[in-house]
């Protein structure tokens, strides 16, 4: 008898804990996490090409921080930061870029309003950047 009233309380232990910890509601989380993660990597894949377009690509020119806010992301431990930038064309027409850049411990510094910023820029789109943070303007 006393292995069947054992048997029952673990059965009753098992449904308590379904209840107060929903499989389904932890499965739909990670799965919303995890395509949240793939759509910003995605994003940061695209930047980067980008980056490497215009590094190869593009001419050079002086970008102003007007905005810098943290993402909560990170990658490599260094934190990802989106930057409102106020880019200075070659022509002399300034051009407005929000972008997410993973930016170096080291570099975190320089990523304050007003700063001005060494970049080299595609001249046909603006949003296709890279930001030299190694040479000072």
């Amino acid at each position: 008898m006393g292995f069947m009233k054992d048997m029952k309380k673990l059965s009753d232990q098992g449904k308590a804990l379904q209840k107060q910890y929903p499989v389904q509601d932890q499965l739909a989380n990670a799965q919303a996490s995890m395509a949240n993660a793939n759509a910003m990597m995605a994003q940061m894949a695209q930047a980067s090409a980008a980056a490497t377009q215009a590094m190869t690509n593009g001419v050079d020119a002086t970008a102003t921080i007007t905005a810098a806010r943290q993402t909560g992301a990170q990658m490599n431990f260094n934190p990802v930061i989106e930057l409102d930038l106020l880019v200075m064309m070659p022509s002399g027409i300034p051009m407005p870029v929000t972008r997410q850049e993973t930016v170096a411990q080291l570099h975190l510094p320089r990523c304050q309003v007003g700063t001005n910023l060494r970049v080299k820029v595609e001249p046909s789109n603006p949003n296709s950047l890279w930001i030299d943070w190694n040479t000072p303007v």
